[in-house]
């Protein structure tokens, strides 16, 4: 007679586990999708951080001496001549950026980085006023807006200000 209590009380555990592992599913479902998103939002921040990076490696304006001193009159923002809008290894200062747009993102060199085909980036420039609001001539800053977008994830902008000095 014990023996049959033993089975039953067995059965008994073994339908509540099923039970609780099976309404605990969704919880593991959930788990999966966070983390993967937090995967994916890692990797825009460290793709903008890689791009705002290699902007910063550029000088502030085109008539920016070497080494660096205050330029008097910074010029207009964007490609100038002799430099290629589709190639970034052609840019020689900060704002040669404005408008800049990779899909999928490439290295300094311009090399895809296959590994990342689905994320983009684009990049912004813009003369900003002591208030960092935007203005529409030169001044003696610039903020530099960096953003990747990546797949069913809201984009991952990074700001910096450059400064004329």
């Amino acid at each position: 007679m014990s023996r049959g209590f033993i089975l039953v009380e067995a059965s008994i555990a073994y339908i509540v586990l099923a039970l609780a592992l099976v309404s605990l599913m969704p919880l593991f479902v959930l788990s999966v999708r966070a983390n993967k998103n937090a995967e994916r939002v890692a990797v825009a921040t460290h793709l903008s951080t890689e791009l705002l990076e290699e902007v910063r490696m550029r000088r502030f304006g085109e008539s920016s001496p070497v080494p660096p001193k205050p330029v008097l009159n910074p010029g207009p923002l964007g490609v100038d001549a002799g430099e290629t809008a589709s190639d970034k290894a052609t840019f020689d200062d900060v704002d040669d950026f404005n408008a800049w747009a990779e899909s999928p993102p490439s290295d300094p060199v311009g090399r895809p980085l296959a590994s990342f085909k689905d994320y983009s980036r684009t990049v912004a420039v813009a003369f900003v006023d002591s208030g960092l609001n935007a203005v529409g001539g030169p001044t003696h800053r610039k903020r530099v807006t960096v953003c990747t977008t990546a797949p069913q994830t809201k984009p991952v902008c990074l700001d910096t200000l450059f400064a004329n000095r």
